[in-house]
């Protein structure tokens, strides 16, 4: 295999993946390789983008119930 097609499949990463990553995020901070690979996803993928801002509302509206 091309060095260059193995470095893109190391890259990318699924749909599954990538919003096991954003839920894991909200209890942990993800390391480098990982939030980088996530943070090229979201880019590329609407429906990943989507579901982070749908997360993130979800988080907020969540802290301010417990205020």
């Amino acid at each position: 295999m091309v060095w260059w097609r193995r470095a893109v499949n190391w890259i990318r990463i699924p749909c599954s993946h990538a919003h096991r990553l954003l839920s894991e995020r909200m209890d942990r901070p993800i390391e480098g390789g990982e939030r980088w690979r996530l943070w090229l996803h979201l880019r590329i993928c609407e429906m990943c983008s989507r579901f982070e801002r749908q997360i993130d509302l979800m988080r907020s509206a969540v802290r301010r119930l417990g205020q």
